[in-house]
């Protein structure tokens, strides 16, 4: 019976390793950039979180409407709660009409979910918190893509720090571990955008300021909408014992599982960070270069 299982396994892995499946994934990645940008402007629930963004980054007051009435979306639906540096990005991307935007970003998600999935990006499409991301255009996959780079280059964990923050409190990995200069890359990357940032526009950073004094209230009062009705501290102190369990044991995998329990509010697409759990069994990311591509296969020669 273990064998049958085993041989099952190994023709899975084959089948997922066919050399058609990444050029099949990528066409089928440039049809929802492209469908998802078509239907930018048709409601607000294509690429929700990515317009909310994006009207960040035409605003003179970004936080208004979190301001005025914290998770309460009737009034009004495209709220932007992270740190300034997203919304400063988006200054940028505001100068570029919204479905060219739209499509751009449904396009990079993709192309991340697909560089973490590697193989199992087939397979993974099944799991429904990798559609809602693809759909609602939020940042989860890019935080998973940053825990991932962040163990090599400690620096990447300033964008974790910077859009969701909680996250981040598996930076713990490194304290652990007591790599220290990690830790202080990470931080110290953090201070110094956070810096230019503040430089740049001082007034967005005392608005946040004052959204984050309203939504701290939902850290305990969980939005009747979220997934998990587990207030945060909670939370964080479980994350907490996984990534110094994780650290202490080379299960580098147990990093996104934390990030994922220590979320803000666990909304369903949030659990695509776990995504990033893949590349990281499978040493993608830490002994092995993250970019996956199918095995070349040679006439006569069998592989394993």
């Amino acid at each position: 019976m273990i064998d049958q299982l085993r041989h099952r396994a190994v023709r899975l892995v084959r089948l997922l390793d066919h050399p058609a499946i990444v050029p099949g994934l990528v066409f089928g990645g440039l049809v929802l950039a492209i469908t998802q940008g078509l239907a930018a402007n048709s409601g607000p629930v294509a690429v929700y979180d990515a317009h909310a963004y994006w009207l960040a980054g035409g605003s003179d007051h970004p936080y208004a409407s979190t301001i005025a009435s914290g998770f309460d979306d009737s009034t009004n639906p495209f709220k932007y709660r992270y740190p300034p540096p997203l919304a400063q990005v988006f200054e940028v991307l505001h100068l570029i009409p919204w479905p060219i935007v739209a499509g751009l970003w449904v396009g990079m998600t993709t192309l991340v979910f697909l560089l973490l999935s590697g193989r199992w990006a087939l397979p993974l499409l099944l799991f429904p918190p990798v559609l809602w991301e693809l759909w609602f255009g939020n940042i989860n996959l890019l935080i998973g893509l940053a825990i991932v780079v962040g163990f090599r280059w400690p620096a990447a964990w300033s964008f974790v720090l910077l859009t969701k923050i909680t996250p981040g409190i598996g930076l713990l990995w490194f304290a652990a571990r007591r790599e220290w200069r990690a830790l202080g890359i990470a931080l110290g990357a953090t201070v110094v955008v956070a810096a230019v940032s503040i430089i740049l526009a001082p007034q967005l950073w005392f608005q946040f300021r004052d959204a984050m004094t309203v939504q701290a209230v939902a850290a305990i009062d969980i939005p009747e909408q979220a997934a998990i009705q587990v207030s945060l501290p909670i939370r964080l102190l479980v994350a907490a014992v996984f990534v110094v369990f994780g650290a202490r044991t080379d299960r580098a995998w147990l990093v996104p599982v934390a990030a994922t329990i220590a979320s803000p509010a666990i909304w369903g697409n949030v659990f695509v960070i776990l995504v990033a759990a893949v590349p990281l069994l499978e040493g993608r990311g830490l002994t092995r270069p993250l970019l996956w591509l199918p095995r070349r296969r040679v006439p006569g020669v069998a592989s394993a």
